[in-house]
């Protein structure tokens, strides 16, 4: 089943309404997420020529051969790990956070007749 997609921000901010920001294994996922987007931009700009799609070999009595470049490869593979890190962080947030109860204005009127 295809999940609604959801930005890197969005989760953040629902870790933090969970109260599961601070969890050393969100923190975790959300670093790993990090480096691969770090990752996946560097593989882009390596890429931003269609120039560098390609790349010459030479094996014998130097001819040159014609392969696609590997990184043309290595992007699918990249942004398929990183969709599958952002769901854990999700399955994260979902089966160890706890969403915390919205002020009301009933509540805010009760802290500040405390005060």
């Amino acid at each position: 089943m295809a999940r609604k997609g959801i930005s890197y921000k969005a989760l953040i901010e629902l870790a933090k309404s969970y109260g599961i920001d601070d969890n050393p294994l969100f923190l975790s996922a959300a670093n790993q997420y990090t480096v691969q987007q770090k990752v996946i931009e560097e593989i882009k700009k390596s890429l931003n020529d269609p120039a560098e799609y390609t790349v010459d070999k030479e094996y014998v009595k130097g001819r040159k051969n014609l392969y696609v470049n590997p990184l043309v490869r290595e992007l699918p593979k990249h942004a398929d790990s990183a969709t599958k890190t952002l769901n854990a962080m999700l399955d994260i947030i979902v089966k160890l956070g706890h969403e915390q109860p919205a002020a009301d204005d009933l509540d805010e009127f009760m802290a500040e007749e405390d005060e």
